[in-house]
């Protein structure tokens, strides 16, 4: 089977975002009675996983598939994301999960919505990036349900801080590194579609990044937001 250029919601896509988006949820389900210790174990192998496959990927993005070692530095934020859910499954930082959910929910799911993937599936580079950022929402949504818990008001404030702390970092890797560096996208645009289409020419972008990124983690957090309301209400 060859694979076809990537249609972004064409047929491989809408079937991909169903499996990850099934397994995210039906994984927790299936460990729903087990005890509080199997549930810790489960999050252990699973925190092992997620940041053994971010340093693991370069290798297989240099070796099976000639990209230059310079893109292949683990910090674009939804390798960040994924290494950081891991260490907060194996230590329980607070920090590392406030920091993954809001980077890996907005981040992570933009990316499988508007994948930066020439080809569809079966190309190793589709199966790849779906695989990372697949286990990337998987362990968030576990670490949810399975071992309660979400986010605050404070977090997102520990989540925006985080991301501008970071940012210039990124932006001086980039500019260390050169071309074809591009983390975070703060140097040109992804190839595939996406919202930056949308925004100014790099870097001008960066600004609206910003205001955006902060919108976003607010959305995000307005379920929760709003459930804490109910949830006043119905105490009174």
């Amino acid at each position: 089977m060859e694979a076809q250029p990537f249609i972004m919601f064409g047929n491989s896509h809408i079937v991909t975002l169903i499996i990850i988006i099934s397994i995210a949820f039906i994984f927790p389900a299936t460990i729903k009675n087990k005890s509080h210790e199997e549930k810790l174990l489960v999050a252990k192998i699973l925190g092992c996983s997620a940041i053994c496959l971010e340093l693991i990927k370069p290798f297989i993005w240099h070796y099976a598939m000639d990209f230059p070692w310079a893109r292949l530095i683990p910090i674009h934020m939804c390798n960040l994301s994924t290494i950081f859910i891991g260490i907060f499954l194996l230590t329980e930082k607070r920090l590392f999960f406030e920091v993954s959910f809001f980077w890996g929910i907005g981040g992570g799911i933009n990316a499988l919505l508007t994948p930066d993937v020439p080809k569809a599936f079966p190309d190793p580079q589709y199966i790849l990036f779906f695989f990372g950022h697949g286990l990337l929402i998987i362990a968030i949504v576990f670490a949810c349900l399975s071992l309660k818990n979400r986010p605050t008001l404070a977090s997102v404030k520990n989540g925006i801080v985080f991301s501008l702390v970071t940012l210039p970092v990124i932006y001086l890797v980039n500019k260390i590194v050169g071309p074809p560096a591009n983390y975070w996208y703060l140097g040109v645009k992804p190839v595939g579609e996406s919202l930056l289409d949308l925004f100014p020419d790099p870097p001008m972008h960066i600004p609206v990044l910003i205001f955006l990124g902060i919108i976003v983690f607010y959305l995000i957090y307005s379920p929760y937001w709003v459930y804490d309301q109910f949830k006043k209400q119905d105490v009174q």
